[in-house]
């Protein structure tokens, strides 16, 4: 016999991307069906998209929602949530093996049949596994060093300059500019599969955010914690610890709308702008998260705990002790008489001692607020309007707050 398997023209086209990136693919598939055709990684952020002439490009799809399975394939219809409109059109699952790597979809209108579409997204979809699965496969490899480094960097470990700009100019980092590290952390963290995975979503969420603020991600997952490191642009200096703020507001919102139930939290360190010193902002953050764990504080900036950071690292003894010989008496007096003039004392202080902005923070008539003050006065045997007293006070109230008595 002389016959021979004949390959459709569609098919050769389509292989001959193989060798390129996702967008090779995208375009030439556009260019078959002439239809928009988009690739996004299994979050629906889009990695690759093409369109015919006089298509409006999408820029974020929100959801998906599958409306039908077509027959005898993996591929389905569905209803396209995006920031503009609702699209119609076909998804394809992009695996390897048990890893899902994405989704492939062809845009379509809703009087089309999309079932006509089916073979031939399958077979795009898995030449897309391909090219996905290479590009899993860069990333894993990059990240063998990646860790290390970052890691050698934030514990101090690295002590030449110019190692650390060529490391950083291995994954396009410029450690020529100012950098600050933030700490993102989940509380009450379990080693089991749905946190592994929660933290996985986090580091996704922190990247995206970075990339969708133009700023190339430098991060480090270390159990339950992701790492930043935020670099502060020549014409943010102004504005940097704003920057910063938006982010991390941003971060915290987004992972509380998607888990309620998981609390997170970070810590902000102060910025260098010698690489070299990276390490002590890794470190004030590191404090910075747990004090604003402690104060119940959301974003919590290093360079704004003051009398809070010394106290947190100072003997555990000596505070316990100072706390009782300057507020032990009334706390005492509290417990004996079911009292409340240590929640009385603490307005006060928070309202840096002025008589008129506590009466209104407590809801108490000035006479109130005057005799319970000269209670206090008469049991801790000191005046309220002495400086010293005013700052030994807050030194021992501060104690309270951390936690250390």
């Amino acid at each position: 016999m002389n016959e021979s398997m004949v390959i459709p023209n569609f098919v050769h086209q389509l292989l001959t991307t193989t060798t390129e990136d996702a967008a090779q693919l995208t375009n030439k598939l556009c260019q078959l069906i002439s239809h928009p055709v988009l690739i996004t990684d299994s979050y629906y952020q889009i990695l690759s998209s093409s369109y015919p002439a006089g298509c409006s490009a999408l820029t974020e799809i929100l959801a998906i929602q599958p409306v039908d399975l077509i027959e005898n394939s993996i591929a389905f219809s569905c209803q396209m949530t995006t920031t503009v409109s609702d699209e119609y059109g076909l998804a394809c699952p992009i695996t390897q093996g048990n890893t899902m790597l994405g989704y492939l979809f062809i845009l379509l209108s809703k009087k089309e049949k999309p079932q006509i579409y089916a073979s031939i997204l399958e077979f795009s979809a898995s030449l897309a596994s391909i090219q996905l699965h290479r590009k899993l496969e860069k990333r894993q490899e990059k990240m063998k060093f990646k860790e290390p480094f970052l890691f050698d960097l934030l514990y101090g470990n690295l002590k030449q300059l110019e190692d650390i700009y060529e490391y950083g100019n291995v994954w396009n980092w410029d450690f020529h500019l100012p950098q600050t590290v933030l700490v993102f952390s989940l509380t009450d963290f379990n080693h089991v599969l749905t946190d592994k995975q929660m933290i996985n979503h986090l580091l996704y969420i922190v990247e995206r955010t970075l990339i969708e603020g133009n700023i190339k991600p430098i991060t480090l997952k270390r159990k339950s914690q992701v790492i930043v490191i935020f670099p502060m642009e020549e014409d943010q200096q102004k504005q940097h610890r704003a920057v910063i703020e938006d982010f991390s507001t941003t971060i915290i919102n987004q992972m509380q709308s998607l888990h309620p139930g998981q609390p997170l939290s970070c810590g902000i360190g102060k910025t260098y702008k010698n690489p070299v010193e990276l390490f002590r902002s890794f470190q004030e953050a590191k404090v910075a998260l747990e004090l604003g764990e402690l104060m119940e504080i959301t974003i919590p900036f290093f360079s704004d705990l003051g009398l809070e950071r010394i106290l947190y690292k100072h003997d555990l003894q000596d505070l316990k002790e100072y706390y009782q010989a300057t507020l032990g008496e009334l706390q005492l007096y509290d417990e004996t008489n079911s009292a409340q003039l240590m929640e009385t004392l603490e307005g006060l202080a928070a309202n840096q001692f002025d008589m008129t902005a506590t009466s209104k923070a407590l809801f108490l008539h000035r006479n109130t607020l005057r005799y319970r003050l000269k209670k206090i006065e008469e049991i801790l045997n000191l005046k309220l309007d002495d400086l010293n007293n005013k700052l030994n006070i807050t030194a021992a109230l501060k104690i309270k707050q951390l936690r250390k008595i």
